[in-house]
Order: C-alpha cells, then sequence, then structure tokens
C-alpha cells in the first residue's frame, strides 16, 4: 500500500496540472487599453448617430462626438488601437488551451452581438447594426489559426516545418501588403466578397447598403496582424511567463481586469449604451 501512496511532490504536479495556466499580465493589460478605447469610440459613434436634442448635455456630447470623428486623433488612434486589439488576440492565442473552442465562443459572440445590434436598431431607429466588426475578425481569425495549428502538428519533419514557416510567412506578409494596398483607397467592386479586403463606400456601391453597417472593419490586413500577434507570441512566451516579472501588478489591475474580461467589456458596453440612448429618446 505504502508503494501506491502517491508523494507530495506528485500531488502538487497533478494539482498544478489542472490550475489554469497564468496569465500574462502585459498582455492583459494592452488589450485592457484597447477595450477602453474601443469602448470609447463606439460610445462617440453612437452618440453621433442621433441628431441633437433639446438637452444641453446631449447636444455638448452631440458636438463632441463631431468634433472627435473629424479630428486627427481618431484618424491616428483608431486605426493603430484597433490593430493592437487584434494584435493582442493573437498573443492570447499562445496560452489558450483549446483554440477551437475559443473560436467557437468567439464567433457565438459575434453572431449574439450582430442579433442584438439589429434589434436595437429597430428599437432606436438609428443606424446602428454592426454586421462585421473587430469581433467578427477575431473570431475568424481565430478559427483559421485553430486549422493552421492542426497543419503545425501534421508537420514532423524539418522540411515539412521549414516549408511551413516559409509559407505562412508569405501568407502573413501577403496579407498584410494586399490589406494595406486595398484599404488606400476605398473599392468599389459590387462582389460582397470583397469586404475582406477593403472599406467601402456603401452609399455607391448597392450590394453594402445593407451590410456595410458601423463600426466595419475589414478581414484584410487585420488577419495578417493577428497572425504576428500569434506566431510573436509562440517566440516570446515559449515558458508562458510574463517579460516583466518585477511590476507590481496590483498597480495596473484595474486594466489588466478590463484586459481579461474584454469581450464581456466590449458586449456589454454597446447594450448598456444602447438601452440608455433608448431611455433618452424616450424621456426627452
Amino acid at each position: 500500500m505504502a508503494k501506491n501512496t502517491p508523494t507530495v511532490s506528485e500531488i502538487v504536479d497533478e494539482l498544478a496540472k489542472e490550475q489554469p495556466p497564468k496569465r500574462i499580465w502585459e498582455v492583459d493589460f494592452v488589450r485592457g487599453l484597447m477595450i477602453l478605447f474601443v469602448v470609447w469610440d463606439h460610445f462617440m459613434y453612437d452618440v453621433s448617430a442621433f441628431e441633437p436634442y433639446q438637452s444641453g448635455l446631449f447636444n455638448w456630447l452631440y458636438a463632441l462626438s463631431a468634433r472627435y470623428y473629424s479630428g486627427v486623433l481618431r484618424q491616428v488612434a483608431q486605426p493603430v488601437f484597433v490593430t493592437m486589439f487584434v494584435f493582442t488576440s493573437g498573443v492570447s492565442c499562445s496560452f489558450s488551451r483549446s483554440n477551437g473552442k475559443r473560436a467557437l465562443r468567439m464567433m457565438a459572440f459575434a453572431l449574439l452581438f450582430t442579433a442584438a445590434t439589429r434589434a436595437a436598431e429597430e428599437i432606436v431607429r438609428a443606424d446602428v447594426t454592426i454586421y462585421f466588426n473587430v469581433i467578427h475578425v477575431i473570431a475568424l481569425s481565430v478559427a483559421l489559426y485553430t486549422a493552421v495549428e492542426w497543419v503545425w502538428k501534421k508537420c514532423v519533419k524539418g522540411w515539412q516545418k521549414n516549408l511551413f514557416g516559409i509559407v505562412m510567412t508569405a501568407v502573413t506578409l501577403a496579407v498584410i501588403i494586399v490589406g494595406a494596398c486595398a484599404n488606400a483607397k476605398p473599392w468599389t467592386n459590387d462582389n460582397p466578397l470583397w469586404f475582406f479586403l477593403a472599406m467601402h463606400n456603401s452609399q455607391k456601391v448597392p450590394a453594402f447598403t445593407h451590410f456595410y453597417g458601423g463600426d466595419y472593419l475589414p478581414f484584410f490586413p487585420a488577419f495578417g496582424w493577428f497572425l504576428v500577434g500569434a506566431f510573436l507570441g509562440k517566440f516570446l512566451y515559449r515558458q508562458r511567463q510574463s517579460l516583466f516579472p518585477t511590476v507590481n501588478e496590483k498597480w495596473v489591475c484595474p486594466v489588466t481586469f478590463c484586459g481579461r474580461h474584454a469581450i464581456w467589456i466590449y458586449f456589454g458596453s454597446q447594450l448598456f449604451m444602447y438601452g440608455l440612448f433608448y431611455l433618452f429618446c424616450v424621456l426627452i
């Protein structure tokens, strides 16, 4: 019987296997900053979707949103913050136990988000439906990366691994370059599949008048930056340990908390704002 009794070290090792992987604070911190900016950006968009009401506060917010959307800050910060949000989501793939389950969960959130914003549009009578934005981009990116991981696991020989690296490097660069070139000037192609490549002028393209929606984000080049984050995360976090272990996480916990719960904050903030504007419309 004594021989079958597990030792203390074996018990500790077994418990360690059952514990969820330790979160990397800097990844959560960057993602937290990004989601806070996204919430602010969406709030300004929601305000701008309504005509000014006879209210000093709302008129002030409406004027602020107009200055924000026409200003340099939004033009520069928005693509940087959204790209970083996608990038850190790619890095997070390095810590996920199952990217397949994560992809399914993200897709469910994306579909639910579209349905919720479509229902909100009927209530508030404003163009607030979101058909394809950063959440949809990340969900599709995680799904495709799951397939990439599956292929990588099949590469057991040296030449297979080298070929895989060359192909994925070429694909990543192609997605970024093609996407950057496509977005340099809005496309006017009437093929709905072109939403992968670039922003579209929905007023000139009838095929996109019911697809474009609010907060649109093209899949290219975002997917390329997602892949960069995923591959860089595998390289930087092989040991799944923070690169800045001496930082006291208590000082950054408000932001890292937002990063850990980014999907819930993203989803909840939009529903909260739509509900707030609906009540505002009813009461004013």
